[in-house]
């Protein structure tokens, strides 16, 4: 049996390894070039878009001047775009968000304050004890008075009475 052409078990997987990792490698070196040309594909679209800026050359007629025509961005490209309008709108949301949120709590305490601000103070119990006392000691007073003008005008009236009875 001659041995040269006997490969073991263990040589031919490592074969297979050698043959199979080659095969990687070239895949990954086609993959990075296919990557490579898209990449410098997008890069002289971007050029170009931003050379013509939406803005198309035609040539009319005889003219040796060609004619600018201006085209709208595809709406592939325009899905990205904001209008300003929504900006000023949302800008002027979240202002009035923030007014609320901040002012609320300060109008708040403002009118509690007037509210505060229109109330008697508090009276101490002493204080109220002889508030009450002069209160009574005036209506008092003021039945008294009453009674001594009631009396005056029955006298007044027994007065009048008497000199009309003599004359």
């Amino acid at each position: 049996m001659r041995f040269e052409n006997v490969i073991t078990l263990e040589q031919q997987t490592r074969a297979e390894d050698q043959a199979a990792a080659a095969q990687a490698r070239a895949q990954a070196r086609e993959t990075r070039r296919l990557q490579e040309e898209v990449q410098r594909i997008q890069r002289e679209a971007q050029r170009i878009r931003e050379e013509t800026q939406g803005q198309v050359r035609v040539q009319v007629g005889g003219d040796a001047r060609p004619q600018v025509i201006t085209v709208p961005a595809p709406p592939w490209e325009r899905r990205n775009e904001i209008p300003p309008q929504a900006v000023d709108i949302v800008t002027m949301f979240f202002i009035a968000v923030v007014i609320i949120i901040v002012g609320l709590p300060i109008a708040r305490a403002i009118g509690r304050w007037i509210d505060r601000r229109g109330m008697p103070s508090p009276v101490n119990a002493e204080l109220a004890a002889q508030m009450n006392r002069i209160e009574q000691a005036v209506d008092t007073m003021s039945v008294e008075v009453e009674r001594i003008s009631e009396a005056q005008r029955y006298q007044a009236k027994l007065l009048t009475d008497r000199e009309k009875v003599r004359a």
